[in-house]
């Protein structure tokens, strides 16, 4: 089992503060066991969630050696596929062969009307896209007007480096398996949908005669021994989701279905919302993470503890917890 650190930048302070903190916490993370940190993109939100992942990732790059870096996600239709590619080999050659490009296919409309991408045709162009950003990583030509391009430089890991993809509807999840090398389980659906979608994905993996190595599963979490930085955690993350995730509509009940904000109220689903998340004291995160390792398969845990109002220290304390405590344990588990 991995775990790796998901970070989206969010901050309702000060921002520079943020991105400073988050190559320190990398940084830490990297020589304590940690094995990949994560960015995602989202555009518009107040609190700054993350617009630029591969800038993120690419000062990552320079103040490590070791860990996998990667989007999760890209949200792919909104780019321009020889922009994503050529992004996508810097970081790798920048990395030196430890870039991920995770990629989804979007739900916020003001993305999409930004970006001036018809979100009617959301899954085509993205289909489309997904398509021509793997064959430029794999050094092919891609038709563009009356040009036949191929991009450079060329990424260090061959034929490409590994595309990861985010699904959560069934249909999405069977696409997954032909699209990409893995399939992210997101951090909002309840653990028996996962299970469901588990079955779909491996079914389809065996009838297309693919192996996949890896199984990561994105959650919140926050690890402590003080019962007093839990609470202050539990309520943070809870509220920074009221922001976001739920107003949205990105949520799903425990049958996973699309919870709409204008017809449930948040305190109704506060419990849900918090039973797929990970806060607690180490013998009961390792019971956990026991669960979706077991129940799913999940060979990484994709971690993340960095939301508004939970301080640097607090974050460092929690990695340091993890790297102690629940890290150890694992390892110990595969031996």
């Amino acid at each position: 089992m991995k775990f790796s650190l998901h970070y989206t930048l969010q901050s309702k302070g000060s921002w520079q503060s943020e991105y400073r903190n988050y190559l320190k916490e990398v940084k830490i993370a990297e020589k304590l066991g940690f094995s990949a940190v994560y960015v995602g993109e989202h555009h518009f939100s107040e609190d700054g969630w993350s617009p630029a992942p591969f800038l993120a990732l690419s000062a990552a790059a320079s103040v490590t050696r070791s860990v996998k870096l990667g989007t999760d996600i890209i949200v792919l239709a909104l780019h321009n596929p020889f922009e994503i590619a050529e992004q996508t080999a810097v970081l790798d050659i920048l990395s030196s062969g430890r870039a991920i490009l995770g990629v989804g296919l979007g739900y916020r409309p003001e993305e999409f009307a930004a970006f001036e991408i018809d979100i009617n045709k959301k899954a085509k162009i993205y289909d489309e896209k997904l398509q021509k950003v793997k064959s430029l990583l794999e050094g092919q030509a891609v038709k563009a007007g009356s040009f036949n391009l191929k991009v450079y430089p060329r990424p260090i890991q061959k034929p490409r480096p590994p595309i990861w993809i985010a699904a959560k509807s069934e249909e999405a999840v069977r696409k997954a398996a032909h699209r990409g090398e893995a399939w992210i389980m997101d951090p909002v659906t309840d653990i028996e949908v996962l299970k469901k979608r588990m079955k779909v994905y491996k079914e389809e993996l065996l009838k297309i005669g693919k192996s996949i190595k890896d199984f990561p599963l994105r959650r919140e979490v926050f690890i402590s021994e003080n019962e007093e930085e839990i609470e202050k955690a539990k309520e943070l993350m809870l509220e920074s989701y009221k922001e976001d995730y739920y107003a949205w509509g990105h949520l799903q009940d425990s049958e996973g279905r699309e919870i709409d904000p204008k017809k449930v109220s948040y305190e109704e689903i506060k419990d849900q919302v918090l039973s797929r998340m990970i806060i607690g004291k180490p013998d009961y995160a390792i019971q956990e993470i026991e669960k979706y390792k077991k129940e799913l398969g999940a060979t990484e845990l994709m971690i993340k503890l960095s939301f508004p109002g939970i301080d640097h220290k607090m974050r460092v304390s929690a990695i340091k917890t993890i790297a102690s405590k629940i890290i150890p344990y694992f390892n110990e588990q595969t031996r």
